[in-house]
């Protein structure tokens, strides 16, 4: 079964909503639940998604009045109070899209519990479709500037003929699973060899975009998988971190500069989502606040 399929990943799916629909039709928008869950968006006749993701606040408040009502208003919303509104918005004015919505419920997990899973959907979407969605990662539309939030005032627009939005680049493959969490040659990419988390080790690190994995000897494992434009800066950052173990190290996978911002984010997203699969859970620390 694919991505658009009632059950896939082993979730229960609505039938598809459309968004003008939902935000005319008092009916419709009521059969929207309010409980916790999941929600997949994608183009009204065609066979891919723009967006996937997750609330543990009601479905019906974040997916229709902070996502659909956005996204139709007449000029680009902000980045608040949902990050894709802007996106879909652009893809709208852009190129006449309309969108359509499906909902999969789940009111009995922790938050860890389904920012995990939605990790795990964008990868097995990215496994499906050979590249992202159009507005997860912080992709966004080629001819546009995203709005920022509402504090800030400036609202996104269109861009001047001959520029393009960086952005919009392409995606990076999806890893494929190969060996395990601690492994170095985990999801087929050249981990370095793991060293002791200390200001020292981390100041032989080039200060260069990669990702990276925190771990720890024992049933603890992998501890936090990471991203970032600096590995240097990023790693000295946790070394003072309370990890709740003494022993703790890490490893990385240096990328070339030019690497875009979303693509590094793709990458961090298939490391957590193929973590899920293959151990049941995320890293321990993932998406927890560290002291």
């Amino acid at each position: 079964m694919n991505f658009l399929h009632p059950t896939w990943c082993k979730l229960n799916w609505s039938p598809w909503l459309n968004f003008y629909v939902v935000s005319t039709d008092k009916q419709v928008r009521k059969s929207i639940p309010t409980i916790p869950g999941f929600y997949r968006i994608k183009p009204v006749g065609q066979n891919k998604l723009c967006y996937i993701g997750q609330t543990g606040r009601s479905l019906r408040e974040r997916v229709v009045s902070s996502l659909v009502n956005n996204t139709l208003k007449a000029e680009m919303p902000f980045n608040d109070p949902h990050t894709a509104a802007p996106s879909l918005w652009a893809w709208k004015d852009g190129e006449d899209m309309e969108f359509e919505l499906s909902v999969a419920l789940e009111s009995s997990m922790s938050r860890k519990e389904r920012e995990t899973i939605e990790c795990y959907l964008l990868w097995q979407y990215r496994l499906e479709s050979g590249e992202s969605t159009l507005c997860n990662h912080g992709r966004f539309h080629p001819r546009y500037v995203k709005s920022k939030d509402r504090k800030s005032g400036f609202r996104g627009y269109r861009l001047p003929d001959g520029e393009t939005n960086s952005a919009s680049g392409p995606s990076v493959k999806p890893l494929h699973m190969v060996g395990d969490p601690i492994d170095q040659n985990w999801m087929n990419l050249k981990w370095k060899e793991s060293s002791i988390l200390s200001t020292e080790n981390v100041k032989t690190i080039p200060p260069v975009p990669g990702v990276y994995k925190i771990l720890a000897k024992g049933e603890k494992g992998l501890l936090y998988i990471g991203e970032s434009n600096s590995l240097t800066n990023r790693l000295k950052s946790h070394v003072l971190k309370n990890w709740g173990t003494d022993d703790v190290y890490f490893s990385y996978v240096p990328f070339e500069k030019d690497i875009l911002p979303h693509q590094l984010k793709e990458i961090e997203n298939d490391l957590i989502g193929s973590h899920f699969a293959a151990v049941g859970e995320g890293p321990y620390f993932q998406f927890k606040n560290l002291d």
